[in-house]
C-alpha cells in the first residue's frame, strides 16, 4: 500500500511506473504539469502498490468508461499534487481497549528531478519530540527508496533497512513502506468493479497484487483493494491484506478539498482488524496545507538536517 498519503499533501502521485503513498498519496491537480511535479507527498502511498494516489487533467488521463486497470493505476500515479509542500498532521492512535494517544508532526516535501524527498518531525508529546523520518523515494523503480529514522535518545540517525519497512511506523497503523511509493511494473492489476459507488462518487475498484516476493516482504501485504474515484481520480478509500498475524488493514479518505487547485483529502482513517474486531486505528487529521513555499528547500532534506531536529 503506499500511503505517502499522507501525500501530507498525502500526495505521492508523481512519476512513471511508481504508486502512490498511504499518507500522502492523496492529491490532483487539474493541470498538465511536468512528470516530477507528481510525486506523491507521503503517508499514502497506499494506493497502488501496495497500500502509497479537473476534469481538464482525468480527461487527458483516462476516460471514466476506460477497463484497463493498469492504465488506470498509472493515470492516478500521474496526477499532480503540488510540490514544495508545507503541512501539520494530527496523529489519533486508539488502541484495542480504546486508550488514546495523539501526537502531532509537521511534513515537508519537495520534487527533484530524481522522486520526491520528504522530512517528518514529530512536534509532541514531549516523549517523540524531534523524532524525525527522512525519506528519499526514487522514480526508478529498480533503486530502493532510502529512510532514515532520527531518534532523539540515540543522537543519531539510522537507516531503515527493507526488512523492516513492512514495521509499524512510530506506532500507528501505517508502515514504513507506507510512506513511499511502490513500482507498479512489479504489481498484477484486476478490474474487480467498473462503476462502484463511494460516498455518491463514482468509482472504480481495482484490486493489486505484488508480483515477487521482495515486494511482498517490504510492503507485508499480500493484495489491496482500492476505490479510485473517476472525477478526482484519488483514492476514496482502500483494503488491505496484511501478511502477518493474518490481519486486514482498511483506510478511509475523507474531508477531501481543493487547495490551490490540487485535491486534498485532508482526514485519513485506518483500522486494522483481525477476526472481524479491530486491534487498533489511527486518524489522520492534516491542517495548514501550503504549496510553494520558498522555504521548502534541498537543504532541508538532509542526515545532518533531520538529526538537528525541529
Amino acid at each position: 500500500m503506499a500511503l505517502r498519503a499522507c501525500s501530507c499533501t498525502i500526495r505521492r502521485a508523481q512519476c512513471p511506473g511508481r504508486a502512490p503513498p498511504l499518507i500522502f498519496a492523496l492529491t490532483c491537480k487539474e493541470t498538465t504539469m511536468d512528470r516530477r511535479t507528481l510525486q506523491h507527498a507521503t503517508l499514502v502511498t497506499l494506493a497502488f502498490g501496495g497500500v502509497t494516489i479537473g476534469h481538464a487533467s482525468l480527461a487527458a488521463a483516462v476516460e471514466p468508461s476506460e477497463t484497463d486497470p493498469r492504465k488506470i493505476a498509472k493515470a492516478a500515479e500521474d496526477r499532480p499534487d503540488g510540490d514544495k509542500g508545507i503541512s501539520r498532521v494530527s496523529l489519533t492512535l486508539v488502541d484495542a481497549s480504546g486508550r488514546k494517544r495523539v501526537r502531532k508532526t509537521v511534513q515537508r516535501s519537495l520534487d527533484f528531478p530524481d522522486g520526491t524527498k520528504t522530512l517528518i518531525f514529530f512536534e509532541s508529546p514531549a516523549d517523540v519530540r524531534n523524532t524525525g523520518l527522512l525519506s528519499v523515494d526514487y522514480d526508478a523503480g529498480e533503486k530502493d527508496d532510502d529512510q532514515w529514522l532520527y531518534l532523539p535518545s540515540l543522537h543519531k540517525a539510522t537507516r531503515i533497512s527493507s526488512a523492516d519497512k513492512s514495521g509499524s511506523f512510530m506506532g500507528t497503523d501505517l508502515t514504513y513502506a507506507d510512506m513511499t511509493s511502490r513500482d507498479t511494473d512489479v504489481y498484477d492489476y484486476k478490474m474487480l468493479e467498473q462503476s462502484v459507488k463511494v460516498d455518491g462518487e463514482d468509482c472504480w475498484l481495482i484490486e493489486s497484487r505484488p508480483k515477487t516476493d521482495k515486494e511482498r516482504k517490504e510492503t507485508g501485504y499480500l493484495k489491496t483493494h482500492v476505490w479510485i474515484s473517476k472525477n478526482k481520480l484519488m483514492p476514496l478509500q482502500m483494503k488491505a491484506w496484511v501478511i502477518e498475524g493474518k490481519k486486514i488493514k482498511l483506510i478511509k479518505f475523507s474531508s477531501i478539498a481543493k487547495i490551490d487547485g490540487i485535491w486534498v483529502a485532508k482526514k485519513l482513517a485506518v483500522q486494522t482488524r483481525r477476526n472481524n474486531k479491530v486491534e487498533s486505528s489511527t486518524l489522520m487529521e492534516i491542517s495548514d496545507i501550503k504549496f510553494n513555499q520558498g522555504s521548502v528547500t534541498d537543504e532541508l532534506f538532509s542526515q545532518r538536517r533531520l538529526e538537528q531536529g525541529l
